[in-house]
This record gives structure tokens, C-alpha cells and sequence, in this order.
């Protein structure tokens, strides 16, 4: 192996590694919102405490 096939595999792995990362974080962050949905956030009105305040 030569300098630049160590070079390209550990692009790859810090790559790969970034994109697990990232979506485990994602994953973790929403998993507190109330359903589930990316783009939500919980402010959608889905939520159990959204649908009280908007019910009064």
C-alpha cells in the first residue's frame, strides 16, 4: 500500500464515521419531540401538550 490508498481509506472511514455520527445525533436530538417527524421539532400541534393548549 502506498501513501495515497492510507490517504483515500481514511477519508472514507472519517466520512463514514461522520455520517453515523451525524445521524445518531439527529436521532437522539428529535427523539425528545412528540412525533417523531424531522421537521417538526415539536411544534407541529401533534403533541399531547399542544393539542391541550390548543383545545382552551
Amino acid at each position: 500500500m502506498n501513501a495515497i490508498d492510507i490517504v483515500v481509506i481514511v477519508v472514507v472511514c472519517v466520512a463514514v464515521a461522520g455520517v453515523i455520527g451525524y445521524l445518531v445525533y439527529r436521532k437522539l436530538k428529535h427523539k425528545s419531540g412528540c412525533c417523531d417527524c424531522s421537521s417538526c421539532n415539536g411544534a407541529c400541534g401533534c403533541c399531547s401538550d399542544d393539542k391541550k393548549k390548543n383545545s382552551d
